[in-house]
């Protein structure tokens, strides 16, 4: 499922669509080496944080911490 969505993703990134969220997607749900890495750098990134902390908010759920 992860390949297919990554694959869609790129066909997105030419033609109208969600690319990057799809290819996000795809990659999370793949396996690779180096993944935990990926998610990790990605997640730590000032604005994905808050965007995560601000939806746990919304969910009333407690933030995450660094």
């Amino acid at each position: 499922m992860g390949l297919i969505l990554l694959i869609i993703g790129i066909i997105m990134l030419v033609t109208p669509g969600q690319g990057l969220i799809s290819i996000l997607l795809g990659l999370f749900l793949m396996e690779f080496p180096g993944k935990r890495q990926l998610e990790l750098k990605l997640i730590n990134h000032n604005l994905t944080f808050k965007t995560l902390n601000w939806l746990r908010f919304k969910a009333n759920k407690p933030p995450f911490k660094r």
